[in-house]
Parts: C-alpha cells; structure tokens; sequence
C-alpha cells in the first residue's frame, strides 16, 4: 500500500474509533426501573474530600443537609461510628422520618473500643425509637484487627446492654469460617460486594450471584435473619477481569438489585450515600466512586427510564473539530520553504487527538489524587502531546516521507553534551536531539506503568488514553523508516532494557486480566507495539550499521 494512503488509513481510524467511543457514552441504554417508593437503607459518611479525623465534629448544619437529601430517596441510613459528631444522626433523623442502623467502629485499641461502645449504648438508649439495629463493628475480622474471641466478647458486651438487635457486619467469606458469631448476634450481617471478590463477577452476573450468596448465607443460619449490610456498584475506576465500573452499570446493579430485593422481601443497605474522593488513597479511583450522590450532593442516576453513561457526549466531537483546526493552522503556519502541507492528513490527525485529549482530561480528573500525580501525568500529557504534533506535521510534508526525522538515543543525547563540537553541530541534529529526548520520557513512565501493573494491579488503572497517541506516531514513524539518516542511530542499553520492560509487563497485564478484560488488553497492545517498534527496528538498524 502506499505509505501516505496508510498513513491516511491510520489517522482516519484513531479519529473514527475516539469518537465511536465518545458516541457509544451518549448512547442511552434501556434499563428496569427501580421500585417505587423510597429504597431501604444507604451508608452514610459525611466527609467527602478527607477522612472524618477524631478530632474533627460534624456540624449539625452539614448533618441536616447531607440526611434532607438522602431522606427523599431512602428509608434509613446506616452509619459506622458515634464519634466525630455523628451521634447526631439519630436525633436529625427523627426530624426527618429517618431510620438509623448505629454503628460502632471497633478496632485493635481496647481503649477506644470501649468508648465507642459507651458513647453508642448512650445514644442508643437517647434515641431507641429511631435506631432499628447497632451494628458492633464493621470487617474486623476482614482487617485482622480482632480475634474472633475478642470480637464475641465485644458484641456480648453492647447486646447485654441494650434491648435493640445487635449484629456484626462482615463478607460473606468471614462470617462462613466464623459461624460461631451467630450465639452472640440478634441477625447477620453480610457484605456483598461482586466488584470487590477475589473473583470478580462482571455485571451481567451481578444480581445472580448476589442471590446465590444470599441464599448461601440462609442456608448457613436457617434460624437467624440475613440482612445484606453493604452491597452495590462503582461508577468509575479500574476494571477487574469482566467487573467494569460505569454509570450505567452502576445505575443498572441498583435497580435490579433493589427490585429483587423487594420481591423477595429482602433488607439491605446500598454503599454508598455520596462518592467519597478520599477513599481514592487507599483504593484507588474506584475507591471514591460508589456514591448514590457524586461528592457536590447531586444524585449520579435516575431511578427510574433509560439513561447513557455520559450525557455530555458531545464535547467529544467538538473537542475533535478544534483539534482538527488548531493542526491544520499549525501546519499551515510552519510550512515555510516546505510548501503546502497535506491538509486531510492534518484534519483526520486533529480529530483525533482533539477526541483524545478530552478523553484524557476525564480519565485524569477521576483518576489524580494529588499534586504530585497531577505533575507527572501533565508531563506525560504534555511530552505525549509535543511528540504526537511533531511527528504529524513531519508526515504532512508532501516529500516528507523521504526525510523522516530518527530520534538519538538518551546515551548519545547526554554523551554528546561533553563534546565541544555539540554547538557546531547543525540545527536539525538538535531537533533529532530532542525528539529522542521526548521519547525517552515517554518510554519511561510507560514502563512504570506496565510494571506497576504486573506486579501490584489491584488498585492502579488503565492509562490507555495518555499515551496511544505519541506511541502509535512513534510506530509510525519506525514502520516508515526505510534508511536515510536513521541509519546512523540505534537504540542503546537504557531504551532497550525500558523496551523490554514495557514489552515483558504488558503480556503479563494480559494474561493476568484475561480475555474478559477489554481496558488490559488495550494497554498490553499498546505495550507490545510500543515495544517491537523500537526493539525490531534497533537491531535492523544495528546489523547496517555495522
């Protein structure tokens, strides 16, 4: 084929497919309705953009904000503490025809243990009418932070205590090799959570698996009531094998989940209230994420008709139309003696990175958490961006083709700074200069990335979009290198060990993720091409070198 028709091939089908993606989120998706009425119960946590420190006293103004909007969609809340104010709660619920399930957080310190069970057993009796349940402590077995001797003992505690149920709540896994807690609780509390299993269940099978669990879970304790304490879906983060995050499934799981429930006249308790962006810290973006409400209080999904994942889709084609602009006059602007740039190239060039850049910015506002990450992924944005419009606009020459730029490894970038001859050298041997400068870079936190993911997966993300755009334009720009003064450069030991790197983590980021896994199979693609087109051309380099 000839290589301008490629070429056009190749920037007509990133355009095509980024805004495919972006139509795909507008595409409004048919779901059931949830059911009428107000759901049961919700997870209740105030803070939104940090933790609820002990220091730290949740104004009664917040609290009455925060339960008006959860009391026009749920019956009662769920909270896990009674310190930091939230012994509050009951009394603003009862205003507001709220229930209250009453946690009390236990931990590894006996001292504090016991004045949360001394402030809750207070509250509890101040406010019985509201309180339907105390729930002693919240996965404290899952953290491993008590025996369950200890826990027993605890629980035995508040229940000789009050005349309201007292349960524990912990996942299923840990109630099923600790039956013996059944003696000391009034009902058991089991999480639910299909995202968050070892073996992640996807969200077609959501719901079913969700009822087996139950069902298990009656089986196990025919004599005590089972209520699903915490259960529900993230809107946003990483995928696990076939388990995605989105808004629409997020609003799917609910609907169903809440609709079978009813059906079989079933208690639960939806996590959570509102998205918590702290929580991003210690679970990554998913963390933040399973909010009924997004972190300003607005609720993420309607109950009830047909709804897409993003409803501002088309920003996606106006970012591709300024994109496609904003490239063809820079083109234009710095054709000089070269003469007239090739136009289409150009525009299918800027759509496409128009479409991505928006895409980016979505993925990183979800995703960084702090300054730090904001500066490195700005850098990788920025150096991705740099690369991807120089390597365009060298195409776009209409003999361009014959004259590739052919970035200088790092080795010689730096070798070459301590020869006096590197001022004399010609301007264009700088550009070259810098390209490799930028690629290697790029090639860099590429290779953190694929490593990170091989090794510690379990709450770092996909960041496809940030770099396939510098890296299908550096494999470009290798698969059109046919000679010339590319000849005169290859790759030495630090681009080609990152390559490697890159290379070795991506096939084991697929085969680790799976088939079902459509976002790591993106990412170990771009891995292994980012790779073999540094890798293969080096050595042809090489052999004609020597």
């Amino acid at each position: 084929m000839n290589r301008r028709l490629a070429l056009y091939a190749a920037f007509a089908a990133a355009a095509f497919i980024s805004l495919w993606l972006w139509w795909q989120d507008g595409h409004a998706v048919a779901l059931i309705d949830a059911p009428a009425g107000k759901l049961d119960c919700v997870s209740y946590t105030p803070s939104r953009n940090q933790p609820l420190l002990p220091t730290q006293a949740v104004t009664r103004l917040k609290l009455e904000h925060d339960l008006t909007i959860l009391a026009a969609r749920f019956r009662c809340v769920r909270i896990y503490s009674v310190g930091s104010g939230l012994d509050q709660v009951p009394t603003v619920a009862r205003q507001l025809g709220l229930k209250v399930l009453l946690g009390l957080w236990i931990g590894s310190d006996p001292e504090l243990n016991q004045r949360e069970i001394k402030r809750g057993l207070q509250v509890a009796e101040r406010d019985k009418d509201v309180i339907e349940a105390v729930i002693v402590g919240n996965e404290v077995l899952l953290r491993r932070e008590l025996t369950v001797e200890q826990l027993a003992r605890l629980i035995r505690q508040v229940n000789s205590n009050t005349t309201i149920p007292v349960t524990y709540a912990d996942v299923w896994d840990f109630w099923k090799v600790n039956p013996q807690l059944e003696a000391d609780t009034d009902f058991i509390t089991i999480h639910l959570l299909p995202y968050w299993d070892d073996k992640p269940t996807g969200i077609d099978a959501a719901l079913a698996h969700t009822a087996n669990v139950y069902a298990e879970a009656r089986a196990t304790f025919p004599n005590k009531r089972v209520f699903i304490g915490e259960t529900g879906w993230p809107s946003q983060g990483r995928q696990r094998v076939d388990a995605a995050p989105g808004a629409v499934a997020q609003a799917r799981f609910v609907r169903e989940f809440t609709s079978w429930a009813q059906q079989h006249d079933i208690q639960y308790n939806l996590i959570e209230a509102f998205d918590q962006p702290w929580k991003r810290a210690q679970e990554g973006t998913v963390g933040g994420y399973w909010g009924m409400y997004d972190a300003h209080g607005d609720p993420k999904f309607p109950l009830q008709g047909a709804m897409a994942e993003d409803a501002g889709w088309r920003v996606g084609l106006w970012g591709a139309g300024a994109g496609a602009v904003i490239l063809l006059g820079l083109g234009l602007l710095l054709a000089g003696s070269r003469g007239r740039p090739d136009a289409l190239l150009l525009l299918l060039a800027g759509a496409a990175a128009g479409a991505i850049a928006l895409m980016q910015w979505r993925y990183l506002s979800t995703t960084n958490r702090n300054l730090t990450e904001w500066v490195a992924s700005a850098i990788i944005v920025l150096v991705g961006g740099v690369l991807y419009g120089w390597i365009v606009l060298s195409f776009s020459g209409r003999k361009s083709l014959e004259r590739l730029p052919a970035p200088e490894s790092i080795f010689e970038t730096l070798d070459s700074l301590d020869h006096r001859e590197f001022r004399a050298r010609p301007a264009a041997h700088g550009r070259i200069r810098t390209l490799g400068v930028l690629r290697f870079v790029l090639l860099l936190g590429f290779a953190y990335v694929c490593l990170g993911l091989a090794v510690d997966a379990r709450y770092r993300g996909f960041p496809t979009c940030l770099y396939v755009l510098p890296v299908m334009a550096l494999s470009l720009l290798s698969l059109f290198d046919r000679g010339g003064r590319a000849l005169q450069f290859r790759l030495m030991p630090e681009e080609t060990a990152l390559a490697m790197l890159a290379g070795g983590c991506s096939v084991v980021i697929a085969l680790r993720e799976g088939w079902h896994n459509p976002s790591a199979l993106g990412l170990a693609g771009l891995g292994l091409t980012f790779a073999c087109s540094l890798l293969i051309p080096a050595g042809r380099r090489a052999r004609n070198h020597e």
